[in-house]
């Protein structure tokens, strides 16, 4: 049943494109930190993640839909399971009662499957609070928001990238390690994390012995390899409960200091919605720090930062640097949408007023006056294909709406 929900973010984007993540490395922790979440509270968390944890003396947080414990759904964990996850120091998150796009709820439904999944959770595992949250699918809006920051002090999110002390708690980041990612692709994370002194939450959900058949599958041997991983490394371990008692405790980013939108990851809330080939986590084209943007802007593809909403009255312009790889002169068009219709739209060339150079980084500023928008509601942020061919790979790095 939840295997289908979960490719639901992938369809809604599909959907709405037919229709149609640093700066904060300033403040670091004080060394780089891994972060084990294991969501939904399959079985196979029980008898195949948890041995290889206890066997390495690390503890995770599970991040759970309690009615699959309160209803007993097959292939997930009983409640005596969990009060034995307890007893033994993980961390429990809520993960609402029957993991639901929360977008499309009505108020009284939204208000119970964030009050109700805790109130079972503190009552039934002798809890004495479950202040995180981790949202299903990654999908909200500014409505979800407002309902988390309710009952919760955090909440998780699986926009890829890493947290610093001053990131924003109820946007998260984590990186979602799927079926296709790969044991050196989260050693990479893992080494970011350390270099940057970040910290890095990685969600899990099922796990296999064999060869997995869904996306939400991992290989056991993989899992257990990436734990001796970050013990070689040696990366500290936290719950996430103990990270965010580590952070600032920041709960909206400050227009006075403009918005980052990219800077190492995708920040300030905005969401990889994109639908071409792409890589947010590029180290041999960088501006500055240690990722940028690659993106191939082919067949009208495009990068899609998806918001759940950024009042533009408090901002003047966005600004980024582009780099054209080594052919330059590919022809890209920057949009800002407000979810139902075009804010402005501009094509980079014209922002820099020549053609994106091969081999060099630009900086481009466009003001919104330029454009005609001095309000309105930033929800979708594109650089799209303005060719319908076939280009050369573009680069893009630190980009940030400009405060007025």
């Amino acid at each position: 049943m939840l295997d289908s929900r979960k490719a639901l973010r992938g369809i809604v984007t599909l959907c709405f494109v037919a229709l149609a993540l640093p700066a904060s490395a300033a403040n670091p922790f004080e060394q780089g930190m891994v972060t084990i979440t294991l969501d939904d509270g399959w079985a196979t968390q029980y008898t195949k993640a948890r041995p290889a944890l206890n066997t390495r003396n690390m503890d995770a947080t599970y991040a759970l839909i309690t009615n699959a414990l309160a209803q007993g759904w097959g292939g997930y964990m009983t409640t005596n399971q969990v009060r034995t996850l307890v007893t033994e120091g993980n961390d429990i998150a809520s993960h609402t009662l029957t993991h639901p796009d929360l977008t499309t709820l009505t108020a009284p439904q939204l208000t119970s499957e964030l009050q109700d999944s805790q109130a079972w959770l503190v009552s039934n595992l002798s809890l004495p609070a479950v202040p995180h949250f981790a949202v299903p699918y990654g999908i909200y809006n500014g409505t979800v928001l407002t309902g988390i920051k309710q009952y919760y002090a955090s909440s998780r999110t699986v926009s890829a990238g890493r947290n610093f002390r001053d990131t924003v708690v109820y946007e998260l980041r984590a990186n979602d390690v799927a079926r296709s990612v790969t044991v050196a692709t989260v050693r990479g994370w893992i080494d970011q994390a350390i270099a940057e002194k970040s910290w890095l939450i990685l969600v899990f959900h099922e796990f296999v012995d064999g060869t997995p058949t869904r996306d939400t599958q991992y290989k056991t041997a993989n899992f257990t390899a990436i734990l001796d991983y970050i013990r070689t490394r040696g990366a500290r371990t936290v719950t996430l409960s103990q990270g965010v008692a580590m952070m600032e405790g920041k709960t909206e980013p400050d227009p006075t200091a403009g918005l980052p939108i990219y800077a190492d990851a995708l920040e300030g809330g905005f969401q990889d919605w994109s639908w071409a080939t792409h890589s947010l986590d590029e180290t041999g084209v960088v501006h500055a720090g240690s990722n940028a943007i690659r993106f191939e802007p082919d067949g009208w593809s495009g990068l899609m930062f998806h918001h759940s909403g950024v009042d533009l009255s408090g901002y003047q312009a966005i600004e980024l640097w582009v780099h054209g790889g080594t052919t330059g002169g590919q022809a890209v068009q920057l949009v800002l949408h407000d979810g139902t219709q075009t804010l402005g739209a501009v094509s980079l060339d014209s922002a820099l007023a020549a053609p994106i150079a091969a081999g060099t980084w630009q900086k481009v500023t466009v003001p919104f006056s330029s454009l005609g928008i001095s309000s309105g509601t930033l929800v979708d942020l594109y650089f799209q294909d303005a060719s319908g061919g076939d280009q050369g790979t573009v680069y893009l790095d630190d980009i940030s709406l400009i405060p007025r």
